[in-house]
């Protein structure tokens, strides 16, 4: 009986340490994961503010043409021009 009690004992201490190892393990992923987040969607944000600003080029340039050279430039997109 006292053999059982001292294997239980000891197999609870690594039980014990194996948990530890799984609760830094789970820790530095979710860290990880967090820090990865935050770089995602940092990147987003400047991928973004480059997309506003080249649609606000474009539309300055709109802006700045007549409807003869806006049908001219928009022509090639259109499936109706004459070939």
């Amino acid at each position: 009986m006292t053999l059982l009690l001292g294997l239980w004992l000891k197999f609870k201490g690594y039980l014990a340490m194996a948990g530890v190892a799984l609760a830094v393990i789970a820790g530095a992923f979710l860290y990880g994961r967090s820090d990865g987040k935050a770089d995602a969607e940092a990147e987003q944000a400047r991928n973004n503010a480059k997309a506003i600003k080249k649609a606000r080029g474009v539309e300055d340039a709109v802006q700045g043409m007549d409807g003869s050279s806006i049908d001219s430039s928009l022509a090639k997109w259109l499936r109706d021009r004459k070939r």
